[in-house]
């Protein structure tokens, strides 16, 4: 058995703190070999470049997103009732939800989500990790495909959840002392404050984590990997004090409803995505399911 002393524990996080690029530069070639094993895989996807195609797809794909719901059928609009549903339920219970992390919150918790779980959300690592991605995409052009895909993801959530933390002007739980749930301004023109609702980090945490779930089907430990990193992101939030559990909710749905549009778009014609609630072993949450077949 290895023991770590904690003066070497220090060591590592101070070294972490300040050279957090050496991370991101680890997620690179890895995912470089990685994607040096996945360019074995057949592929028939159209070629995609960083070009002016490329740059117009914004603007086609963000079409495709604000029409779809447009376009929603009975079983759409009842896995949204469902998720509306449950995310009135666990608004009830904000408050609890958020005095329960921060009674559990602590300096370990808080090194965790600062060095390792934050900066997926933020980009600070999910980034670079699409730039190897693409980079592994020279002799395979899906792997360019997924990443410029995952970057659009990336782009196009965090300006909706800009667009909607605009719009609703919900309070931090550090904007009030003590903290409020319930406190929504609605549209203020000329000002920055209370952006809470929904969590950006999360957005885009998921949006980046669909598309790579669903361009790499073949590969669950990918799918995985990715929505597991996403859903610490959304923990990572409520434990630094920066948003509530509906937020992250939120976030969380409006991601993964992103990544899958374009991801249908790009490179998918036959995925379904269904959202609605769900328990297990007693308890209930969220359930997200894709036809991958």
């Amino acid at each position: 058995m290895f023991k770590v002393r904690s003066s070497k524990l220090s060591q590592l996080i101070t070294k972490v703190k300040h050279k957090s690029y050496l991370i991101s530069f680890v997620t690179i070639t890895v995912f470089l070999i990685v994607g040096k094993l996945l360019a074995q895989q057949d592929t028939a996807v159209e070629r995609i470049d960083f070009n002016k195609r490329y740059i117009v797809s914004y603007w086609t794909d963000t079409k495709e997103i604000v029409k779809t719901p447009l376009h929603w059928k009975g079983r759409q609009w009842s896995a949204f009732a469902g998720l509306a549903g449950a995310w009135t339920v666990t608004y009830v219970y904000d408050e609890e939800i958020y005095n329960f992390f921060q009674k559990n919150r602590t300096q370990k918790t808080d090194n965790i989500s600062k060095y390792f779980i934050e900066p997926w959300g933020s980009g600070l690592y999910s980034i670079p990790l699409l730039a190897g991605i693409y980079l592994s995409g020279i002799k395979n052009e899906h792997h360019r495909n997924v990443a410029l895909t995952g970057l659009k993801a990336y782009l196009l959530s965090g300006g909706a959840a800009f667009v909607i933390k605009y719009i609703s002007h919900r309070h931090r739980p550090n904007d009030n002392i003590p903290p409020n749930a319930y406190l929504w301004e609605g549209p203020l023109p000329f000002t920055t404050d209370y952006t809470s609702f929904p969590s950006g980090h999360t957005t885009t945490a998921f949006a980046i984590a669909t598309v790579l779930a669903i361009g790499y089907r073949d590969k669950t430990w990918i799918g995985v990997t990715s929505y597991t990193v996403a859903a610490l992101v959304g923990l990572s939030r409520i434990n630094d004090g920066k948003h509530w559990a509906t937020d992250v909710v939120a976030g969380a749905a409006l991601g993964t409803f992103i990544g899958c549009v374009l991801a249908k778009t790009n490179f998918d014609r036959n995925g379904k995505l269904a959202i609605g609630p769900t328990t297990v072993m007693g308890e209930y949450g969220i359930g997200i399911a894709y036809k991958i077949y």
